[in-house]
């Protein structure tokens, strides 16, 4: 196992990102596959951590629609809660040209609020959108197990128990059968994960959580590039919906 104290190090804000979709049923076998070459973290006995984010865009989704219409340079604005340790950010998420993803991050007083000086002069310095012009779009809810390789030179996050909340529309969408596996690494180098996952013919699959979620939560967005990743994760899983009256 390895420590909270130890992961502080071991943060990864730049790196590259690769990510695998599996069924959840399948999770045991992996983790079994993994547990001579890689650290769980752990957190007085606890191995899977709670995880509240929500994503911020403006009227238009100007961010949402920068992913779906293929621009090699996008950002996300989030804030996250870390529900087990009541501990709180504002994120700035960008990825470049060259495939580097970059995270910055700040301490922020609530999940529903960017209202605070430090947050909007955060958003200022470091993004093209203040404050003023973002609004909540969608809350998402996972279930987190993190591992790091014993070299620690990478990190597996493993998300499962998804679940979307759109802000906009009250649509809510679960999926539980579903587990996004990210690798996050300084730089393109051989990963034993990447072998683990080939040997049972698992590839690389490109998916953003906020895309997903709001393409299943807000018909009125254009998810013509999501509607493959869409039909594919229907044969993974089943979409649970749900809708406030």
């Amino acid at each position: 196992m390895i420590t909270l104290d130890k992961m502080e190090h071991i943060r990864l804000m730049n790196r590259i990102d690769t990510k695998y979709l599996i069924r959840t049923e399948f999770l045991p076998e992996i983790l079994n596959m993994l547990r001579s070459n890689y650290y769980v973290q752990d957190i007085s006995g606890k191995r899977s951590f709670d995880y509240l984010t929500l994503y911020y865009d403006t009227p238009s989704y100007a961010m949402y629609h920068s992913h779906q219409n293929g621009k090699s340079e996008r950002i996300k604005i989030r804030t996250r809660e870390y529900c087990d340790s009541n501990l709180c950010f504002l994120e700035i998420k960008t990825k470049s040209n060259k495939g580097l993803t970059q995270k910055i991050r700040i301490k922020n007083n609530r999940l529903d609020s960017l209202d605070s000086t430090e947050s909007m002069r955060f958003l200022n310095l470091h993004s093209s959108y203040p404050s003023s012009m973002l609004e909540a779009k969608l809350m998402t809810y996972y279930k987190r197990i993190t591992l790091v390789n014993k070299a620690e030179t990478e990190r597996l996050t493993i998300d499962y128990d998804l679940q979307f909340q759109n802000k906009c529309t009250d649509w809510k969408v679960k999926l539980p059968c579903m587990t996004i596996i990210e690798l996050k690494r300084k730089k393109w180098a051989h990963s034993l994960i990447e072998d683990k996952l080939n040997d049972i013919h698992i590839k690389p699959y490109h998916i953003s959580k906020y895309c997903l979620g709001t393409a299943l939560t807000d018909l009125r967005v254009k998810h013509n590039n999501i509607k493959s990743k869409i039909l594919y994760i229907h044969k993974l899983t089943d979409f649970i919906y749900e809708q406030h009256a």
